[in-house]
């Protein structure tokens, strides 16, 4: 399985990248001084809009014995528009056709992506909600079932591959002196180093849908339905090279469970359903630059990310690999006083609520 073989790598490269950052870590400043923080710079006067753009596409693995499928859709560039107030985050994304590796239809197919996400960065809950949604898949190891195949050939297409992701997270920061907010939505500026211990509960539910019509009874297509649900713990560090400069790195291991309901169709209308439970395994590790000036902001960030489940009672390993790159830049905006009054009562009826 090369893509755990590869979450091994990463783990173990996170485990001295999370040692080294503890050895030169703060935490144990006060957070205040003089009712000032000098760990972080909150920007509550300026709304800060954001564009972004990211290789992050949803594709799939499948392995057995004698096979292996790699599925994966025509975009290889997603476009995200954000807008940030103080601890809300708003975005949206989708796949601009005129973008280099997103128009090559001919020989991969028509792709078609969109999605949108909700956040909340508290002090310290972390709230994400998503959804997105993409059509049109082809198979990018076309070559290994046709022999005959070479470069600038149409690859195997699956246009009526359906994939719907609704995806949530909850996490809690145990260090209130590192910044979510500052490598996240860019709303707060972390001035001194810090980094922080943040356990998260992971749920997702997901459908990969092949409505591929069916003209014979030899034929057949699968509907699966997943809920995914993992717990992990990771550390995040914020390395603050000078006042607008830094370097941020972590990784996040978990476990869990993932709950399929698997449908297969023929082409004689017949329906075979089948239902199964299978542990998954998860890694998310994480680096990226960045400048985070008063008003202007930018830069790279790289996460690599490998997970995998073996289906129950059979030889067949599903995985998902990548390394996902963005590029963002920004600029901030004075906010209306109408949004500040409304997210300040917002604010305060949430504190009250947490301190219960």
């Amino acid at each position: 399985m090369p893509f755990m073989h590869s979450g091994i790598r990463l783990l173990a490269a996170g485990l001295l990248l999370q040692i080294g950052s503890t050895v030169f870590s703060q935490d144990s400043i006060p957070v205040q001084i003089d009712g000032k923080s000098i760990f972080i710079q909150p920007i509550k006067e300026f709304i800060t809009l954001k564009v972004a753009q990211t290789t992050d596409q949803e594709n799939f693995s499948v392995h057995t014995d004698d096979t292996k499928y790699r599925i994966n859709p025509n975009t290889s560039s997603i476009t995200t528009i954000s807008a940030n107030y103080s601890f809300i985050s708003l975005s949206f994304r989708f796949a601009p056709s005129f973008l280099p590796g997103n128009r090559d239809n001919s020989e991969k197919g028509k792709t078609r992506s969109g999605g949108m996400a909700l956040n909340f960065y508290l002090d310290h809950w972390l709230q994400e909600l998503s959804y997105h949604r993409t059509k049109g898949y082809y198979l990018e190891n076309t070559s290994d079932f046709n022999p005959g195949w070479q470069e600038g050939d149409a690859y195997f297409q699956i246009p009526d591959l359906y994939y719907r992701n609704f995806q949530g997270m909850t996490a809690y920061k145990f260090n209130r002196n590192f910044s979510l907010n500052a490598l996240a939505t860019q709303s707060e500026r972390q001035l001194k180093s810090a980094g922080s211990f943040i356990p998260q509960f992971l749920y997702r539910y997901y459908i990969i849908d092949d409505r591929t019509r069916l003209i014979n009874p030899n034929q057949s297509s699968q509907r699966s339905n997943n809920l995914e649900l993992l717990v992990g713990a990771g550390y995040y560090y914020n390395l603050v090279l000078k006042r607008n400069f830094y370097v941020a790195m972590g990784i996040t291991p978990g476990a869990g469970m993932l709950f399929m309901n698997l449908t297969t169709r023929n082409g004689s209308g017949d329906k075979i359903r089948t239902r199964q439970q299978d542990p998954i395994f998860r890694i998310d590790s994480r680096a990226g630059i960045g400048y985070n000036g008063e008003r202007f902001f930018g830069g790279l960030y790289a996460t690599a990310f490998a997970a995998s489940y073996k289906q129950e009672n059979a030889q067949v390993v599903n995985g998902n690999a990548r390394i996902v790159f963005k590029l963002f830049v920004g600029y901030r905006i004075p906010a209306p006083s109408v949004i500040k009054e409304k997210v300040a009562n917002l604010t305060n009826r949430l504190n009250k609520t947490l301190k219960r």
